[in-house]
């Protein structure tokens, strides 16, 4: 496996290996030589007082108004990257809360951190964090990458395609609770 540089990735997306977009047309930021910004565009609450696993509409959120945003103990968070990936089959990548933030009690990993090889091959697609605060958290800001992603390029790349469509893979998926993803 070998960790991509800035001109890995650059590489990349001019081979078409690597799709990296945003809806603004801006170019990806990079924190240093390997470590890609990125940058939460929505965030919502989770909401309801229990969670039924075996129901399609599990959980339901509400979506929350970045201006004098502030997030709670005890709540729960999912965060949509304003960036939007593909991955080809012979890359992977992980996923890392800034250690900056992390020690201020901010976590954006409730669970994986890994994308797997092939990530968004029916369409680009964004990340998705699961945010918990272990104290009463504001100041969040859009423009700040509170979070980033390492790119890898495999030595046993996918030998299967990846049909998942990953641009609707969390709880948010109901029509009426999430604008499309896809623009």
């Amino acid at each position: 496996m070998h960790l991509c540089s800035r001109d890995d990735v650059a590489r990349l997306r001019q081979s078409g290996e690597l799709s990296l977009s945003m809806p603004d047309g801006a170019e990806p930021v990079f924190l240093d030589e390997h470590r890609l910004a990125l940058h939460i565009a929505e965030i919502h609450r989770l909401t309801g007082e229990a969670v039924d696993l075996g129901d399609t509409d599990a959980a339901s959120s509400d979506p929350l108004d970045p201006t004098d945003l502030r997030l709670d103990p005890g709540s729960f968070y999912l965060g949509i990257t304003r960036e939007r990936l593909t991955l080809g089959g012979g890359l992977a990548a992980s996923l890392h809360t800034r250690s900056r933030y992390a020690r201020l009690g901010l976590e954006l990993l409730g669970s994986s951190n890994f994308v797997v090889p092939g990530f968004g091959s029916t369409g680009a697609a964004p990340l998705v964090f699961e945010i918990s605060v272990k104290k009463v958290t504001q100041g969040f800001s859009p423009t700040t990458p509170y979070c980033f992603l390492l790119l890898y390029r495999l030595s046993s790349p996918r030998t299967t395609a990846n049909s998942l469509d990953y641009r609707r893979r969390f709880p948010l998926h109901h029509p009426t609770q999430v604008r499309d993803l896809t623009a």
